[in-house]
């Protein structure tokens, strides 16, 4: 009986935080672009002292990740973010002519239900909150089962900031009774513009097709080193971006592909920055850990490092290891290494030329439909481009640390740590997902070339003529007489 009172209470939770945030969405609309732009700056500021707390409760809280390196990137995108604030209109008149007349107008969504994932909860929670309230929309947190403490105190703190600074109670709500029903209730509610979901894709399967769906989640990378690229280099950046938090950013490397020319070299550069190859027996115990299902691997695997992996496997190899590394012969469905995996693995494949390593590359992002970003290193501009125009991705990175450029961290992408998954299949955006995602344009169009005004004047003069025509044989025939 205490189950069903507890989804009872979800559900009249839900349906009251909907109408609530109906309401304080209608007030949002009126506020200008300016208010929301310094009620971030507020925001970041006042968050900033509390995310070593934050990121210290998530770690306690799922288990995943690493402390120092987590809050050292939720700080420095939250830096980023603050630099770029104030830089975009994305509500109200975003573009006009030299003569000042509004050509596009940028509306919000409405009310948005954003599902939090159970990975990297301090940053999307902020990050999604922090999209929805730029672009004037009221945002709805559900936060993960698996990370309710954490999710709520970001959330609750966010809230109380917004209070203070003039927002409309109920433009950020959170879900304290937190069911099935009451998540469904608020997904497929009419009163939902939009779905946001972030990492938990049994929800997209749920979601009511007249509602639009965003989803944002890790994905499986591949990175091609090809035989010009600068392998030091390359190498350094590939194992710094898929050991970094324990493998939890969004699109880091898992498998690499390498020139045979190369990869002996490639080899040495790897186990000289931390990489470990697995022997074959060795290999087999790590799969016993990760114990493959659905796709994936088992959740106590996911943001462990690779020494805690090595050691629960059974598996002895120097403390100083960063990221364990398979090395594949060929490519075959039943391989659970072409599995993604949010934990410091690497598949390493070789390829006699760029070509091959083309079509290994497509094979790798459609196995599994888990791919949305590519990584290359290569000084080959005919090579890179031929990368860029035949990959079923949204986004390619050259030359760069596919995790920290994907997410526009010194690269020209967005910024954004939610990376739209449409090429996988799930979604209806692969862009880098932006407070203007959360938008619609209206255009404004105005009369340029008098057309209806011509055609006016045309038939004026068409019915004068047709007009005469007629009299001239009227007063003929009356003649005739």
């Amino acid at each position: 009986m205490h189950d069903v009172d507890k989804d009872l209470l979800s559900i009249q939770e839900a349906r009251i935080v909907l109408e609530t945030a109906k309401d304080a969405q209608y007030l949002m609309k009126e506020y200008e672009q300016d208010f929301f732009h310094n009620l971030i700056r507020v925001m970041i500021r006042e968050i900033r002292p509390l995310i070593g707390a934050y990121v210290s409760c998530e770690i306690q809280e799922t288990g995943k990740g690493c402390q120092k390196e987590k809050e050292a990137f939720v700080l420095r995108f939250l830096e980023a973010m603050e630099a770029e604030v104030g830089d975009r209109t994305y509500i109200g008149a975003t573009a006009k002519d030299s003569a000042g007349k509004i050509l596009h107008v940028g509306v919000p969504l409405g009310v948005i239900p954003v599902l939090l994932p159970s990975e990297n909860v301090v940053i999307n929670t902020l990050y999604s909150l922090f999209a929805g309230l730029q672009s004037a929309n009221a945002m709805i947190a559900i936060p993960h089962v698996k990370a309710t403490k954490t999710a709520t105190q970001v959330i609750k703190k966010i809230q109380q900031i917004g209070l203070s600074n003039g927002l409309p109670r109920g433009s950020i709500s959170c879900i304290d009774y937190l069911t099935e029903c009451g998540t469904k209730e608020i997904v497929n509610s009419p009163i939902a513009a939009m779905i946001l979901v972030l990492g938990q894709k049994k929800y997209t399967d749920t979601t009511i097709p007249k509602r639009p769906m965003i989803y944002g989640g890790s994905g499986a990378t591949p990175v091609f080193i090809e035989r010009s690229a600068n392998t030091q280099a390359a190498v350094k950046m590939i194992v710094e971006s898929r050991a970094y938090d324990c493998g939890l950013l969004p699109a880091s490397e898992q498998y690499l592909i390498v020139e045979s020319t190369v990869a002996e070299e490639v080899k040495k550069e790897l186990i000289q920055n931390g990489a470990y190859f697995l022997s074959k027996e060795e290999e087999t115990k790590l799969v016993s850990l990760l114990q493959p299902k659905n796709d994936g691997i088992h959740e106590s695997c996911v943001g462990k490092s690779a020494v805690w992996l090595a050691k629960n496997a059974g598996i002895s190899l120097p403390p100083s290891t960063r990221i364990l590394v398979s090395e594949q012969s060929y490519l075959h469905d039943q391989d659970p290494f072409v599995n993604e995996m949010s934990c410091p693995i690497l598949a390493f494949y070789r390829e006699p030329d760029w070509q091959h390593a083309c079509e290994k590359a497509i094979h790798l992002l459609q196995e599994k439909n888990d791919g949305h970003t590519l990584a290359i290193h290569s000084n080959e501009q005919m090579i890179i481009n031929e990368f860029a125009l035949k990959k079923p991705v949204a986004r390619m990175v050259v030359n760069a640390a596919a995790s920290f450029s994907s997410m526009g961290l010194g690269s020209t992408l967005p910024l954004s740590p939610i990376l739209g998954g449409f090429t996988r299949g799930l979604g209806i955006s692969a862009e880098n997902i932006t407070p203007a995602s959360l938008t619609y344009t209206r255009e404004i169009s105005y009369a340029s070339n008098g057309y209806f005004k011509e055609e006016s004047t045309r038939d004026n003069i068409h019915d004068i003529q047709v007009q005469t025509q007629l009299l001239e044989k009227v007063l003929k025939k009356m003649l005739e007489k």
